[in-house]
Parts: C-alpha cells; sequence; structure tokens
C-alpha cells in the first residue's frame, strides 16, 4: 500500500506542478500585469498579491512539490523509511499545490467572464 501511494503521488505532483505552474500561459501574461497596491491604486489594485509577493509564493509552491517528488522516490528506492508523518507532509503538499490550482482556476474564470 505504502508503494502505491508513493508511486501515485510520484506521478501526480509533477504534472500538478506543470498545470500550476505553465497552464494558460500564466508565466507569459504576468510580466504584462499591473499588480500595485490598492492604497497605491484604488480602482485596479489588488489587496495583497504583489508582483513580489507572486514570485515568492511562486517558488516557494514550485520548490516544495519537486522536494516532495523527490521524497517519494526515496521512499520507492529504499533510501527513507515510510512513516505517518512523512504521508502527512507529502499529502500537506499535495493539498497546498491543488488549493493554489483551484484558486487560480477561480481567479481566471472571474476575470475571464467579467461584464
Amino acid at each position: 500500500m505504502a508503494r502505491d501511494f508513493y508511486s501515485t503521488m510520484a506521478q501526480v505532483l509533477p504534472v500538478l506542478l506543470l498545470a500550476l505552474v505553465w497552464e494558460s500561459r500564466y508565466l507569459e501574461n504576468l510580466p504584462n500585469e499591473q499588480r500595485r497596491l490598492r492604497r497605491d491604486d484604488p480602482v485596479n489594485g489588488v489587496l495583497f498579491w504583489t508582483k513580489p509577493r507572486v514570485r515568492v509564493y511562486a517558488i516557494s509552491v514550485a520548490t516544495i512539490v519537486l522536494a516532495e517528488t523527490g521524497v517519494c522516490v526515496l521512499v520507492l528506492a529504499g533510501t527513507i523509511p515510510d512513516t505517518l508523518v512523512l504521508r502527512g507532509v507529502v499529502v500537506a503538499g499535495l493539498l497546498l499545490t491543488l488549493v493554489s490550482l483551484l484558486v487560480r482556476i477561480w481567479f481566471q474564470i472571474l476575470r475571464a467572464t467579467e461584464p
């Protein structure tokens, strides 16, 4: 059962990373966006997600996903032991990635369908 969990995660995490980072030309469109804080631009400003914050968040999530993929491969190779804590960490990274992807999709749909 543990091998199935880690082999599935080792396959799913990179696919989610691709969806998160490269789906819908996200990185190509980001330089063209104006992301000033709302206090500086009350009409078009953002509340929190300025470009420096987006940079740190995206790099952090990508690093977490790649590290977890590596951990899954190391468990499959027998290099590190399977523990409940390790499974919890891998599942937490999966949830972080899924929530990040869901929020991005949600906002892109809202932006694309606004009147």
